[in-house]
């Protein structure tokens, strides 16, 4: 008699419902995952675009540069950081351009605080040093006073100065504040006509101001 093989047994309801979650729950954590990575880049690109990185910018204790604004060869976080910003840079080739965001200590620069900034003797260079609140609009202020450059600087004999930083008015360098909140200082230092050497540049930017925090009401 031959024998009759047993057909295999149909899949249950159960395990084909197990089979619909694994292959639910593999799918969910496919696109967790890539939420997470495109989630990432944003940040981190974006990241980059408003605060540089190595690949783009240049620190100097508290100051930032971008070293390659207004540049053909620019990377594309410094192209993209010079169109959010909307303001008409000048090229590192002409001059150096430095940010700074905090104090030499690394706290956040706030008009709750007033602050000294203490710069060297720049050599005959032209400078400019402006504040700005943290959307990059100069401060409204009673006296119509926004920056001081080598011009207008009232400097120390040795050819250094001081400025002072802060909401109430002080006798000498005084830049206001008011109440803009954060604030962002830029220090700009046109090359001379003759420009300068990579070695000139270095030996520049090792001598940007020093800014200290006085205290904070």
């Amino acid at each position: 008699m031959a024998s009759i093989e047993a057909e295999p047994a149909a899949p249950t309801r159960l395990s084909v419902l197990r089979t619909i979650v694994a292959i639910l729950v593999r799918a969910i954590t496919v696109l967790m995952v890539l939420a997470l990575a495109v989630a990432t880049g944003l940040w981190t690109s974006r990241y980059m675009i408003d605060r540089g990185s190595p690949l783009s910018s240049d620190r100097y204790g508290p100051w930032l540069q971008w070293r390659d604004v207004g540049r053909a060869a620019a990377d594309p976080y410094t192209k993209a950081h010079v169109i959010a910003t909307g303001k008409l840079r000048i090229s590192a080739d002409s001059a150096g351009v430095f940010e700074a965001s905090t104090d030499s200590q690394g706290a956040r620069l706030h008009s709750s605080c007033s602050y000294v900034i203490d710069g060297a003797n720049m050599r005959g260079l032209w400078w400019s040093l402006a504040v700005f609140d943290a959307r990059g609009n100069l401060i409204a202020n009673d006296a119509d006073r926004y920056e001081f450059t080598a011009d207008t600087i009232a400097p120390n004999p040795s050819g250094s100065f001081v400025v002072s930083l802060g909401r109430d008015a002080r006798p000498g360098n005084w830049l206001p504040t008011s109440g803009a909140g954060r604030l962002v200082l830029v220090f700009t230092v046109l090359d001379p006509a003759t420009g300068l050497s990579s070695e000139e540049r270095a030996e520049r930017n090792k001598h940007l101001p020093v800014i200290k925090r006085e205290g904070c009401s």
